[in-house]
């Protein structure tokens, strides 16, 4: 083989070594959402996943997991479902549809029933409950609100991210005075094992 016949082999192993590098780096930090949680995670962090009609879903903790294999529709048209709900209950008193997008986190607050984002300037439904004021698109979320505030009201479950109802709630724990909500046992668990990981 000739010096020059060499140096292309060389260059040609060294290109596809750096392509392959470059796959696999792009892999390792693709982002994907957990169907349950809508907690959106690294694909190589995820706990487990499943395939479903052709499609393969990630999660970020063993209680997802769970609860998708329980019941996978349930959890895939729950998105679509979000984005219909008001196109059901009709527009806002405006006539105008809810705001997304981008936003500036302070001068918006989210709808407690509906989930939508809500401009807390010149808001015309709100509701003063334990000392905090909560948002409202419209007339029908902030009477459902009035009617059982507990209902509505969530924490986050500080190990997978997942919404929690405060009322009810099976798994809870008290550390340096505040007292944490868990979507599972196991969540639960890890918490207590190491409560300062979670918390930063």
């Amino acid at each position: 083989m000739s010096k020059k016949s060499r140096i292309l082999t060389m260059f040609m192993m060294m290109t596809i070594v750096l392509v392959l590098t470059g796959l696999s780096q792009l892999q390792a930090a693709e982002k994907v959402t957990c169907p349950v949680s809508g907690k959106e995670i690294e694909k190589s962090d995820a706990v487990g996943s499943m395939e479903y009609k052709g499609k393969t879903y990630y999660f970020c903790c063993e209680g997802c997991e769970a609860k998708f294999v329980k019941n996978p529709e349930e959890y895939i048209n729950k998105e679509v479902e979000g984005e219909h709900q008001h196109a059901e209950e009709g527009l806002n008193e405006h006539g105008e549809e809810g705001m997304h997008g981008e936003h500036q986190e302070s001068l918006t607050a989210i709808d407690p029933v509906c989930g939508m984002e809500v401009k807390k300037e010149g808001a015309k439904h709100t509701y003063e409950y334990e000392g905090k004021t909560y948002y409202f698109c419209m007339a029908g979320c902030k009477e459902k609100f009035e009617a059982n505030p507990g209902e509505y009201l969530n924490a986050v479950d500080p190990v997978c991210g997942m919404d929690v109802k405060i009322e009810g709630a099976k798994h809870t724990y008290e550390y340096k005075e505040k007292t944490y909500y868990f979507c599972m046992a196991g969540c639960l668990d890890k918490f207590k094992a190491d409560p300062e990981k979670y918390i930063k």
